[in-house]
């Protein structure tokens, strides 16, 4: 959507009443904070295990008195990689269905029935009668349905090519913030996404959920426009040459485009907090609330909800730690010399966007501010779930006191740590058997030790300690070392242990395994059942995001919007559009989003198409389609179709050729009495000619 830059970023400055906040107001505020808060603390150890999952993968161990100079072997970075790219190797396929349904009221869904019926009123046409009113019926009944379903086909569609479009449009892209997502559930035990809608002149305050377009700076700019005119800003101020600086880039281009329509946003792990009344994370159940945690500084805060807190807020560090008890505005504003990246990560504002089920309603707050940052009304995106969160996870358990499951970094600690002192005290064995000597006290002087301990090729040193006659040996003696039991280091034991908590094998991590054959391939096999049920979860996961998604574009997308990106011949409902809402869902392919198995599944088609090719009806251009599938190959078979033009071994049979042979240069005669074209036909006799042409390609 294309608009002119003034009225993009025109500001009307209005002498704002300070308006007096009721005290019910202040409660119900203080009241959703303190939930919150108390919320957060109830789920401290959950997020704080979260965050030590992540050190361990990021360092290799999780124990304060492991020094980084000691040996690590990174085994937890090596099995949350290959772990993610088993679970999510491909584009995630969206698929739109019409729900199954009895439609037909009159009509049995029989095609006898049908076709009789019609045949019925054909013939009461040619004799000039009235058709039975029962035929009538059933025919009208099953062509209004057959008119239906060819429209909502349509609709899905549109509403798949919608999906794919938004998909492309998310920056950074909807596959990598996928896969970064399943790296995180590997890491952290739960990950989260929020479906939105950005709309005209709207910014969302989800750091991740950007569309392309300028939005931000032209609230920016509004933002310092506002302050300049309220004296806010001088012209001596920085601010000030930003602001002209952001106009006049602006300006050069006559339109700018806002964009509207559906975002996805990848929240951190730990910005979810949940109701501690939740059993289950899987679709919240039992919560009656749920928050999402932003960390923004003041002027964002001003930008996207158009409040100014000016010290009216708590100010917080970007790692969730209160700086001090009221934030000092003005101050921090003109600090500017001096300033290091760590002090523009702090004076940040913790807003929570509250969805609360028993009220109905979405409540903005601020910590340390006594309003509303936004006046409470229903979600803007309307889901049959409520909540505009979905949340993944993989080991899921049933525990009272635990919502949370482990994940697979906390599962593979222990064995990480062993593997570690392991190593290191191999390394320490290996340093202590260094070759040393032994002297007497006093017997080498310091030039001497000096000589021998560094020596360079081919020396010869000339030894003060030894007198004429005397032997090294008798001054100089090698210590005797203890030999490295490469039994007390082993760590084999380590591997089986990991085979047994998350499936990963030796061999998975790079080392040949010691074990038959048959032992692998047993463990192998477990190993891909255990990803395969993740996969399950995964592709049920983003089925749930997937039909949110298509409910919020058919309930708030526009035919003109929706025309302008799919084109001219999408077919949009504009009325009545929750009745459509029910009869198209959007889901995930099954297995579209895991690794594929090229070699089954090519092993499988190969096997199928020789009895499909015996079946009258079945359509070459299924097989083709179908089999490029299997191969993964890019070829689009639509473009190399045309109608009513016969197969090129159809064509060059027509000629005489023979395509399948080289000998006797095409001729059927070649192959002898047994050939498979030879049979007789009445051009044998005529001239030679037509049987010695070469195959061609017409």
């Amino acid at each position: 959507m294309e608009i002119e830059i003034e009225q993009a970023i025109s500001v009307e400055v209005v002498e704002e009443e300070e308006k007096e906040i009721s005290e019910r107001r202040k409660a119900l505020v203080s009241q959703l904070v303190g939930k919150v808060k108390s919320a957060k603390q109830y789920h401290k150890k959950a997020f704080d295990q979260m965050r030590e999952d992540m050190e361990a993968v990021f360092r290799g161990y999780s124990d304060k008195g492991w020094s980084e100079n000691n040996y690590v072997a990174n085994i937890l970075h090596r099995h949350v990689h290959q772990r993610t790219a088993a679970l999510y190797a491909k584009n995630p396929k969206p698929v739109a269905s019409r729900r199954k349904r009895l439609d037909y009221k009159f009509w049995d869904g029989d095609e006898k029935s049908l076709a009789e019926a019609y045949s019925k009123m054909q013939a009461a046409a040619m004799s000039q009668m009235p058709p039975n009113p029962q035929d009538t019926q059933i025919v009208q009944d099953y062509e209004s349905v057959q008119q239906g379903r060819k429209m909502l086909d349509k609709v899905a569609e549109s509403l798949e090519l919608l999906f794919n479009y938004y998909m492309d449009e998310q920056q950074p892209t909807f596959k990598s913030q996928m896969k970064s997502l399943v790296r995180r559930v590997i890491t952290t035990s739960v990950g989260f996404v929020k479906v939105g809608f950005q709309r005209e002149m709207d910014r969302l305050p989800e750091v991740s959920a950007k569309m392309s377009d300028v939005q931000a700076q032209i609230d920016h700019i509004r933002r310092l426009t506002q302050e300049a005119q309220k004296g806010d800003i001088t012209d001596v101020d920085a601010q000030m040459e930003e602001l002209l600086l952001s106009m006049d880039s602006l300006q050069n281009e006559p339109l700018v485009t806002i964009q509207e329509g559906l975002v996805f946003d990848f929240p951190e792990c730990d910005s979810i907090i949940v109701d501690p009344m939740c059993r289950q994370l899987r679709g919240f159940l039992g919560a009656t609330w749920v928050a999402h945690e932003l960390f923004l500084s003041p002027e964002e805060v001003k930008e996207i909800y158009d409040v100014d807190i000016q010290e009216n807020y708590l100010q917080y560090d970007i790692k969730g730690k209160e700086m001090s008890t009221r934030a000092n505005f003005k101050y921090r504003t003109e600090l500017f010399d001096g300033m290091n990246a760590d002090n523009m990560r702090e004076g940040l504002a913790l807003v929570w966007e509250i969805y609360d089920k028993n009220s109905g309603l979405k409540y903005v707050v601020c910590d340390g501010h006594e309003d509303f940052l936004e006046e409470p009304e229903a979600p803007p995106v309307k889901l049959e779930t409520f909540w505009p969160f979905f949340s993944l996870t993989f080991n899921e358990i049933e525990h009272k006191d635990h919502l949370y499951p482990p994940s697979d970094v906390k599962l593979l600690m222990p064995m990480q740590h062993e593997y570690n002192r392991a190593r290191q005290g191999l390394r320490e064995h290996r340093r202590a058997n260094r070759p040393k000597y032994a002297t007497p006290a006093g017997m080498l002087e310091e030039e001497d030790k000096e000589k021998l301990r560094d020596p360079p090729a081919n020396a010869v040193l000339e030894l003060q300690a030894l007198t004429a006659g005397q032997k090294v040996d008798d001054v100089l003696q090698p210590i005797r070392q203890i030999g490295i039991d490469p039994n007390l280091y082993e760590v084999r034991t380590i591997f089986d242990d990991v085979q047994l908590v998350v499936g990963q094998q030796e061999a998975n991590f790079g080392q040949v395994s010691k074990g038959t054959a048959t032992e692998t391939s047993i463990a192998e096999s477990s190993r891909m059942s255990a990803i395969g049920a993740n996969i399950d979860d995964l592709d049920s996961f983003m089925s749930e995001i997937t039909r949110a998604a298509g409910q919020v574009l058919l309930l708030e997308m526009g035919k003109e919007e929706v025309t302008k990106i799919v084109g001219a011949g999408a077919v949009w409902p504009e009325f009545l559009r929750e009745d459509i809402l029910n009869e198209i869902y959007l889901e995930i392919e099954a297995g579209s989003t895991g690794k594929p198995n090229k070699a089954a599944e090519l092993q499988n088609i190969e096997r199928i198409i020789p009895f499909l090719l015996q079946i009258p009806g079945i359509d070459p251009k299924f097989l083709a389609k179908e089999l490029l599938k299997r191969l993964d190959d890019k070829m689009d078979v639509s473009e190399a179709l045309a109608e009513n033009i016969p197969s090129i071994v159809a064509q060059n049979m027509a000629q005489g050729g023979n395509p399948n042979t080289q000998r006797g240069k095409g001729n059927p005669e070649s192959q002898g009495k047994e050939g498979g074209n030879n049979a007789p036909n009445p051009s044998r006799g005529k001239p030679p000619e037509l049987g010695n042409q070469q195959p061609t390609l017409n």
